[in-house]
């Protein structure tokens, strides 16, 4: 074997083993990455995702945070780029540990240069620093392990990931009102969630087969915060898509409200089908009077 023969086929088996590494990577971060706080002051955790060059269509993260100094209070999911979310973004304080999944329908393939707004970012945490014993203490936030990235790739690869956490530090107690950066978010949105439809379904493995309705929006600034339904007459009671409908004659009106995280709320409404009219009970008597007058016309003929 001649050397560049041999060079081309180490080349080759380089390229094969390195390129994954290279290429197929992501990154799961926080920000900010640090900061200080006093306690009873409340911040904003940004999630987001660096693609690295790579298409991306799936994430699922999994974050500890010490439950002893801080208080998750909320999750935003205003301005992500998660649009289909697997599991619904979930805190659990006794245990420290925030979860959720979501996907991007089309694939995500990074943020664009010079392309404006947050595009990298999958939701934002909103944490209370608790009371601390002593001057200061240390909060360390990070991603676990479960926590992934899909590619776009129509396999569902899983990208080589790395993770970055996030480490606060928590002072005494100041003189100044306490810092509500949450609060400040919520009092400047006073937009209503984006408007959506309802669509009425039937599906045999869903329900029974009985009639439920699926809706979904999204809010740009805050993130959605719950849903409401309203059969006809009957009360406004909370629910989550998919419904089940209580009248299944398709005879009541239907109205959705969708609230986000400030108090905006959107109304959109689906109206029952109106049956055609009969048109044969106004044309049978027309055609009996019709009838007659011929029969009539030619009697007086004979």
């Amino acid at each position: 074997m001649s050397f560049n023969k041999f060079l081309k086929i180490l080349i080759t088996i380089l390229f094969c083993i390195f390129l994954p590494l290279i290429s197929k990577a992501a990154i799961l971060y926080l920000e900010p990455d640090s900061g200080e706080y006093y306690q009873g002051d409340t911040f904003i955790v940004e999630t987001k995702v660096d693609t690295e060059g790579e298409c991306i269509n799936t994430v699922e993260a999994n974050l500890s945070f010490p439950q002893d100094i801080l208080t998750a209070t909320d999750f935003s999911q205003g301005n992500s780029i998660l649009t289909l979310w697997v599991k619904s973004p979930t805190i659990e304080q006794e245990s420290g540990l925030i979860s959720f999944a979501g996907g991007i329908p089309g694939g995500y393939c990074g943020k664009l240069p010079g392309e404006p707004g947050e595009l990298d970012l999958l939701g934002k945490i909103i944490f209370q620093a608790k009371e601390v014993s002593g001057e200061q203490i240390s909060a360390e936030l990070e991603f676990l392990e479960g926590s992934q990235v899909l590619l776009n790739d129509g396999f569902g690869t899983p990208a080589k990931l790395t993770t970055k956490g996030a480490v606060f530090t928590v002072l005494a107690e100041r003189l100044e009102i306490p810092e509500d950066e949450w609060k400040k978010e919520l009092e400047k949105d006073n937009t209503p969630p984006e408007l959506f439809k309802i669509e009425v379904h039937q599906e045999p493995t869903i329900f029974e087969g009985k009639y439920f309705i699926i809706f979904s929006t999204t809010d740009k600034q805050t993130g959605i915060d719950y849903y409401q339904v309203k059969e006809g007459k009957r009360d406004w009671k909370g629910i989550v898509s998919p419904y089940l409908l209580e009248d299944q004659s398709l005879k009541s009106k239907i109205l959705v409200r969708a609230v986000d995280k400030a108090g905006n709320e959107r109304i959109v409404e689906y109206l029952p089908p109106r049956k055609p009219f009969p048109y044969w009970i106004v044309l049978v008597p027309i055609g009996l009077i019709i009838i007659g007058w011929i029969i009539k016309k030619l009697k007086i003929k004979r």
